[in-house]
């Protein structure tokens, strides 16, 4: 797993595994609550990691609930797996449009739902090739730290 934030969003690429609990406690210090661009190869958090993703953005939401413009974030994921584009489909129509997912080649769609501003669109297309090199590189080496820049 190897993530960055560009702007205000993050893109968070897996590989084929799940995360470590080192690699997901090290992405949940840095979460703020923005929307998400989650690229993956099948890899996905476990049920542990999910958890605490909720109580994260829970205790983010008690923070910020004085922020009354603050917009809920959205989380859009591109996956080859039909079964995964449809089970997010539903979740987004359980939960407000936040969860969406779109094909591999369907990426400007996904920046589009997110509400990315064009002038990232590049930053976010580099970024994903970028950790999608770093994780590849790193299969056998431990947590990819994540990329610096894009702020």
């Amino acid at each position: 797993m190897a993530f960055q934030k560009v702007g205000d969003y993050f893109i968070l690429v897996h590989n084929a595994a799940a995360p470590s609990d080192e690699e997901w406690d090290e992405w949940l210090t840095e979460y703020d609550l923005h929307s998400i661009l989650i690229v993956t190869d099948g890899g996905a958090p476990t049920a542990s990691q999910r958890k605490r993703m909720k109580q994260r953005v829970d205790q983010l939401r008690g923070e910020l609930a004085a922020e009354s413009k603050k917009r809920e974030p959205k989380v859009a994921t591109i996956t080859a797996s039909s079964f995964v584009r449809g089970v997010l489909t539903a979740l987004g129509w359980f939960y407000h449009d936040a969860y969406a997912a779109f094909p591999p080649d369907h990426i400007d769609q996904a920046l589009t739902y997110l509400g990315v501003p064009p002038k990232f669109h590049i930053a976010m297309k580099t970024g994903v090739q970028t950790l999608r090199v770093q994780l590849k590189k790193s299969k056998n080496s431990g947590l990819v730290r994540p990329v610096t820049g894009g702020r």
